[in-house]
């Protein structure tokens, strides 16, 4: 007890002092900062600051160099004293004398709020010096012996700067950047003891002015203790000459110098040095910015004088206590402590096993404090993964504790959160947090723990980059699969178009025989290439369904009565049943049922040796008329596995490696029928059994068309029985060539046409005359085929537009359905499919034979009509020049427009290399490769002109 209260008294001794410190330090620091913000804020203004008044120059010369500026009841006066002569008048001590009006100002508030004594400032040169308060010029000079303001000023300067003309001295002053605390010493202008408080002023690194304060010395003497006995206070400079002083009331001799004698150089840097030795009690602590030691002793005399009746009722009573404590420690030693040291003993051991746990676990453990994020217990772990993480980033103790949720209602355990840690390698550790807030030793804490799951981190960060790999490679084959088809389709419609014109020419039954041969093969060709595309396209979403009026009944007998002369060949009984409860007609793309329902009757047909084949189309719920319809195609042929069913609907695969063998086929068909089901909305099952046949049911979602209006047809008058109507055609190209082509098409299928050359004038014709039907190219320069459709849309106009393009992509036709235009037709174009459009956009039967003037000539090959020869070696001369010009100007508007219609030109009349090799010169353009164009463009331009002669129509043969 004794010992505790001696502690307690040297403590608070200690905190006393310490105390006394701060105060003193704030006292400093706060005139040592308001010294400096003075220089900064001249260095900042020196070099802008204006001249001072001429009033104030012209009263400082007519006074010789000595002024005293008048005082008021804000403001004390100024004394400002220069040598003038004639190298250097009063003008010459214009930007101090603007200095010494503000600095003026600044002193006057300072010596109200800072107990400043006086200031002043000088010229490093020494030709000027300010004083405030201003003492009389005249005695200044007398008491220090002084004849002029330069010797003035070196009797006054306080030497402990050093020599300002020293560049050494120069920057170790401009380098430290702050005020300097000089010893006390006696101030030049009153006679006392006073503190001063210097800082020299740099602009361009050389000195301009020496400020210095004066305070009184009781700033610093008024926080040393002197009301204990036998204590002593004191600041010692740097050294060791005792600054200032004080003494309790009563003193031992010596006490200053044995304090001294006793204190150590080594000074704790942020607080005070407590030392103990030949009974004296030494606290000495470091006075920041002024080097100064503060130093405060005591002896036990100061004790005992404060402690001594205190601490001899303490003894006296802490004897009585003792006695009854023995006596019942003795008592309570059997009956407490003995039991009670033997469970401590176990808890203990408890604990110790509870740390031994957490030091080894292999999980990251923490007690952090909350909120603080104080780190209260951490293992190896932790403390690990707190030194190796990133510098600069937030610590690891302060990164878990925000990823607590402390909101009202949020769970005090929060399991799995994941928390990545940069370490200071670069590399990234990912960590699994439980947070949890609990207690301990009665404060809210969080217990973290953390395990590091960076290898499962990158497993999943790998498979999510091999699943997106394998998503990009298959959107990849999906492209380079419609790339081919595209490339394959193009000399295949030579072929079929080469086909079509046999067809209809004279030939004997052997070729007759081959040539049914050719087009079924071709045919079939054609099927797998339309799948490979139909495919290619669904996997890349470029597939768009129609969603348009149709009979869904007529459709399935439409593919039975395909189906049924190969059904016969194989003696195989098809049949169709179709129910009564379907609607009349339904809303969907008829195209793509027919292409399912034809892919389904063709496996059954090619699958089935003997027995029938049946198509059925139904309602799923016959009671409900919104009920999906379900379309199934039953067969009694091979049948499958379920083996074999699991890999039914997979790409380019069959049932087992014998099929292709035996029947044929790529495999594609069913998986293009459920692709095409699911694009629908819609659903395919398959039932089967090994050699008792297949059943394939599709659901589809199919809303009933509303009924449309009953429309009067007014009955055909002997008249029109004759011939059917032509129509009168609009046709719009910026191609001369195209345009007679088109032209001499429509003359062939029995119609009639006004040609075009852009949009502007076709919107002049069908202003002039009536058109039943435009047919326009898409890529035309100034008005396109897009705006024309808009511009015809816009004045009310509902005539047919038909698109021409060489661009089968989806986005394309997306564009045209957006401006207006009711169908494209992809080039080249063959007679049936002009004639097929034209009809179905005019409302004419599609089924009825051309009117009988009417004289076919499809240019698909052989020679050309001499007007559509002439335009297209014309349209070739003129652009290829254009384009030569482009080429050497780097023009990729001219080109890419000269580009396109040579490519539309010789797309329209079957050359389908020649546009094939426009378009790959066209996206070399887009590639910029200028060099690479020009050599395809030389290859290209006679391979024009020798496909032009070859097709050249015939002179005709002299009389």
């Amino acid at each position: 007890m004794l010992s505790s209260q001696v502690r307690d008294y040297v403590a608070e001794r200690q905190a006393e002092f310490n105390a006394r410190r701060a105060l003193l330090h704030l006292e400093l620091f706060v005139r040592q900062g308001s010294v400096r913000i003075n220089i900064f804020h001249e260095e900042g203004a020196w070099e802008r600051r204006a001249r001072a008044p001429q009033s104030l120059v012209d009263s400082f010369a007519a006074h010789g160099g000595r002024l005293v500026l008048p005082s008021n009841k804000d403001f004390p006066p100024m004394l400002l004293l220069g040598d003038l002569s004639p190298q250097r008048p009063a003008d010459a001590f214009s930007q101090y004398l603007g200095l010494a009006e503000e600095v003026g100002y600044r002193s006057a508030a300072y010596t109200k709020t800072l107990t400043l004594h006086s200031s002043y400032f000088y010229a490093p040169d020494l030709s000027f010096l300010a004083v405030v308060p201003a003492p009389a010029a005249a005695d200044l000079f007398e008491r220090h012996g002084a004849r002029s303001t330069e010797d003035l000023i070196r009797r006054i300067a306080p030497p402990e700067l050093g020599d300002l003309n020293d560049p050494a001295v120069v920057a170790r002053l401009r380098d430290s950047g702050t005020a300097v605390w000089l010893p006390p010493a006696v101030s030049p202008f009153t006679g006392e003891t006073v503190l001063r408080l210097a800082q020299p002023g740099f602009h361009d690194g050389k000195p301009f002015v020496v400020l210095v304060n004066d305070y009184p010395l009781d700033i610093i003497t008024a926080h040393l203790s002197n009301d204990r006995h036998d204590e002593v206070s004191m600041f010692v400079g740097a050294s060791g000459r005792v600054i200032a002083e004080t003494h309790g009331p009563t003193s031992t001799e010596g006490l200053q110098a044995r304090a001294l004698q006793r204190s150590q150089a080594s000074l704790a840097p942020n607080g005070a040095t407590l030392q103990y030795g030949d009974g004296l009690f030494t606290l000495r602590a470091p006075i920041a910015d002024a080097g100064w030691t503060y130093l405060y002793a005591f002896s036990w005399r100061t004790i005992a004088s404060e402690l001594g009746l205190r601490l001899a009722l303490y003894a006296g009573a802490m004897l009585l206590l003792i006695a009854f404590v023995w006596a019942a420690l003795i008592l309570l030693d059997r009956k407490v402590f003995r039991p009670g040291y033997a469970r401590s003993q176990r808890i203990v051991e408890s604990e110790n096993l509870n740390r031994t746990m957490v030091a080894t676990t292999p999980s990251g453990l923490a007690l952090l404090r909350y909120p603080s994020g104080e780190v209260l217990l951490q293992n190896q772990v932790m403390q690990a993964c707190t030194d190796n993480a990133r510098p600069g980033d937030p610590p690891l103790p302060q990164r878990l504790l925000r990823l607590y949720d402390d909101a009202p209602g949020a769970p005090e355990w929060l399991p799995d959160l994941e928390l990545p840690v940069t370490l200071a390698s670069g590399d990234v550790t990912e960590l699994l947090v439980s947070v949890v807030r609990t207690k301990y030793q009665g404060s809210d804490v969080l217990l973290c723990n953390f395990s590091d799951i960076t290898t499962r981190k990158n497993a999943e960060r790998a498979l999510e980059s091999a699943r997106e790999a394998a998503h990009q490679a298959n959107h990849a084959k999906s492209a380079f699969l419609a790339m081919m088809s595209h490339e394959i389709r193009t000399p295949l419609n030579a072929i079929m178009g080469n086909l079509e014109l046999l067809q209809r020419s004279p030939l004997s039954a052997a070729q007759n025989e081959r040539l049914g041969a050719v087009t079924s093969s071709s045919t079939a060709l054609l099927g797998i290439i339309n799948d490979i595309l139909d495919f290619s396209k669904i996997e890349s979403d470029q597939m768009r369904l129609e969603s348009i009026r149709f009979d869904l009944a007529d459709t399935a007998r439409q593919v039975i009565t395909v189906f049924t002369p190969l059904a016969q060949s194989k003696r195989l009984a098809l049949d169709c049943v179709v129910g009564d409860d379907l609607a009349p007609h339904y809303l969907g793309d008829p195209t793509r049922i027919r292409q399912l329902l034809m892919n389904l009757l063709s496996n059954a047909i090619k699958f089935t040796d003997t027995g029938d084949v049946l198509l059925e189309v139904y309602l799923k719920d016959d009671t409900d008329p919104a009920s999906p319809v379900v379309i199934g195609v039953s067969d009694t042929g091979i049948g499958m596995t379920v083996a074999q069913q699991q890999a039914l609907f997979q790409p380019f695969t069959q049932a087992d490696s014998s099929i292709a063998r035996r029947f044929g086929g790529t495999g594609l068909g069913l998986a293009l029928c459920r692709k095409l089901t699911g694009l629908m909305g819609g659903d395919i099952q398959v039932v089967s059994a090994p050699g008792k046949g297949s059943t394939f049911l599709v659901t589809l979602p199919l809303p009933a068309a509303p009924a449309l209006p009953a429309r009067v047809v007014a009955a055909p008058s002997a008249g029109t029985q004759a011939a059917a109507p032509t129509a009168h055609i609009l046709v719009v190209d910026d191609h001369p060539a195209n345009r007679e082509l088109v032209k001499m098409q429509l003359e062939a299928l029995g119609y009639t046409s006004d040609q075009a050359s852009g949009g502007l004038q076709a919107l002049d014709l069908f202003a002039t005359r009536r058109h039943d039907l435009i047919i326009t190219d898409i890529n035309m320069p100034g008005m396109d085929g897009y705006t024309l459709a808009r511009a015809l849309r816009a004045q009310g106009s509902r005539v047919p537009i038909v698109a021409l393009t060489a661009d089968v992509a989806v986005r394309e036709r997306e564009r045209c359905e957006s401006a207006g235009i009711d169908t494209a037709l992809i080039k080249p174009i063959l007679l049936d499919t002009l004639e097929q459009t034209v009809r179905q956009l005019t409302l004419r039967d599609p089924g009825a034979a051309p009117p009988p003037n009417a004289h076919r000539q499809d240019i698909a090959r052989g020679t050309l009509p001499a007007s559509v020869h002439g335009a297209l070696a014309q349209s070739l001369a003129d652009t290829s020049a254009a384009i030569r010009v482009a080429l050497q100007a780097r023009d990729t508007r001219a080109l890419g427009a000269g580009l396109h219609s040579l490519r539309g030109a010789f797309a329209l009349i079957h050359e389908a290399g020649l546009a094939a090799d426009c378009a790959a010169m066209e996206t070399r353009l887009r590639d910029a490769d200028f060099a690479a164009l020009a050599q395809a463009f030389e290859r290209f331009e006679p391979a024009a002109r020798a496909a032009l002669e070859r097709r050249a129509p015939q002179a005709p043969a002299a009389a």
